[in-house]
């Protein structure tokens, strides 16, 4: 078997990730990956190139995802005259200093209160009432951007989606995520029941969206999904370009390689991805549905998360495993090589 020394940029490449990655396991899927790499670089029928650093879109700033809503402005004389109902109550709080500076999450709730407010509210001037009731219906046409202002917006949605926060773990399990899947699955619920304008326990509201924000899932998923596709690819492109001249001796090491690193810990590691993945996802693209319309900016975002849109980095994702796949197996077979099991 020929074996070549280790490149000396792989290598010291491989100590920092190593020595980085020892101390904080949000990235030991990159040690892993890199590894894989690294090892099947030793084969001199093999020279894999150094996958480049590839980053998907982060999370828009605020004020390319945040949308205006329109505002509730009545006259003194009008809202002393509606203080005999909930409107003035509820246009009130708005209006106070705490209210003028509401988050998202409870501007949403706000906006349902004060819809169920003015259509409940038995207003005898003909003016004003027609005035409300088209201000009832406008705030109605707004609800799914004030629903999706609070999903996105807060600093809940901002940790959700973040970027800086690693990989999933390396043991990361679907059992992990039942809290997870229970807060989506509420919020969804909201987001389908606007129309009816449901009556929000706003405890609950406010806890679900601190469980979105203690998973960090969306944006450790996004960067797991980048990462595996750039390792995957780079490899899948060299393996892609070998013929029959690389079988032989050689061949052995390379699929023990193969079978250490990918058989039996990235594929299962992939695996276990797909399954969390295939729960949650489904539930966070209706939830950017409901939400519609978003921004063009927070469109875009969300669309890397599509389990059907092209150029998603999910469809990228499931892309290269399929060629890194199949290049693998072409090999396999025209070496006449066979895996264990």
């Amino acid at each position: 078997m020929l074996v070549k020394p280790f490149l000396t940029t792989i290598l010291l490449s491989s100590i920092i990730l190593v020595a980085f990655s020892g101390c904080d396991t949000r990235f030991k899927p990159e040690t892993v990956l890199s590894g894989y790499v690294t090892d099947l670089n030793r084969s001199q029928s093999l020279s894999i190139p150094s996958p480049a650093i590839v980053m998907p879109m982060s999370l828009p700033a605020l004020r390319d995802r945040q949308k205006v809503l329109s505002t509730f402005d009545i006259g003194l004389l009008d809202f002393l005259s509606l203080q005999y109902c909930d409107v003035g109550m509820v246009a009130g709080k708005k209006n106070s200093i705490l209210g003028k500076v509401m988050p998202d999450s409870q501007r949403f709730l706000y906006e349902l209160d004060i819809i169920r407010a003015i259509e409940s509210c038995d207003i005898t001037d003909v003016n004003l009432a027609k005035e409300l009731g088209r201000m009832a219906q406008q705030k109605r046409l707004e609800l799914p951007v004030a629903f999706g202002n609070a999903l996105f917006n807060g600093a809940e949605g901002k940790a959700f989606f973040s970027l800086s926060n690693g990989f999933l773990p390396l043991d990361y399990s679907s059992a992990d995520q039942q809290a997870l899947l229970g807060a989506l699955h509420r919020l969804v619920d909201i987001g389908k029941g606007l129309s009816d304008l449901p009556k929000v326990d706003t405890a609950v509201f406010e806890g679900d969206l601190k469980i979105l924000m203690g998973s960090e899932y969306a944006g450790r998923l996004l960067y797991t999904l980048a990462q595996i596709t750039r390792y995957l690819t780079t490899v899948s492109n060299e393996v892609g370009g070998l013929g029959s001249a690389s079988c032989g001796p050689s061949m052995t090491y390379i699929k023990h390689q193969f079978e250490v690193h990918y058989v039996n810990i990235i594929q299962p590691y992939m695996g276990r991805i797909n399954h969390s993945a295939y729960q949650v996802l489904p539930l966070l693209n209706q939830l950017a549905e409901l939400s519609a319309p978003l921004s063009s900016e927070m469109s875009v975002f969300l669309n890397q998360f599509s389990l059907t849109k092209s150029g998603s980095e999910w469809l990228r994702y499931q892309q290269s495993s399929q060629s890194h796949a199949k290049n693998w197996s072409r090999l396999f077979d025209l070496c006449a090589i066979s895996l264990k099991g």
